[in-house]
């Protein structure tokens, strides 16, 4: 398979390199996707640079912990009826030492969830980190049942995902008042 990796943290033009490496295989419990997009977050880049003195925690990284794809092999354990499903990945170079950033990944079979076909590969490849990272912005203080959210740069990957899940705006609804503003999001939450 084709992936780009590195053996020592530094600059990408330095230490980023593109090859063929051999294909992974799941092991129990794991999923391999045909990954179609890999995200990159800003956790990704300072991994590699070594962020704050960090070393690398493998001798060879495949870099990106989100993406999307299609599902085309499971280890023991999995449902093979998962085989062909369509995907967001998440976490997969997170405590792992290899990511999206490859024609195939692997990783646990609850960290690659359905995609509906109403959802671009581009918004699914995109939904991980960001994700995880507004919702616990939102919820780590408890409920924020019948309470307004103020979300700063509201146009921000991790300011999109509590308005979605706030349940006030869905997915694709661009009819609201915050639409435009890229500034801040006042969110009503139910």
């Amino acid at each position: 398979m084709v992936a780009s990796w590195y053996d020592r943290q530094g600059p990408a033009a330095k230490v980023l390199q593109v090859g063929e490496l051999p294909a992974p295989r799941p092991s129990d419990g794991e999923i391999r996707v045909a990954v179609s997009l890999s995200g990159v977050n800003p956790g990704d880049t300072k991994k590699r640079e070594g962020w704050r003195g960090s070393p690398m925690s493998y001798p060879r990284v495949i870099p990106h912990s989100d993406g999307a794809g299609i599902i085309d092999a499971v280890g023991a354990g999995v449902d093979d009826a998962r085989i062909g499903e369509r995907v967001w990945i998440f976490g997969a170079q997170s405590y792992r030492p290899f990511g999206t950033a490859a024609q195939l990944t692997v990783v646990p079979g609850a960290q690659a969830i359905a995609l509906p076909d109403q959802v671009s590969d581009e918004t699914g490849a995109a939904l991980g980190i960001p994700g995880i990272t507004a919702h616990r912005a939102v919820f780590s203080d408890g409920p924020v049942a019948g309470k307004v959210v103020l979300v700063q740069a509201g146009s921000a990957g991790s300011a999109l995902a509590p308005r979605h899940t706030s349940g006030r705006y869905p997915p694709g609804d661009h009819d609201h008042p915050f639409e435009r503003n890229e500034t801040a999001l006042l969110i009503g939450c139910r």
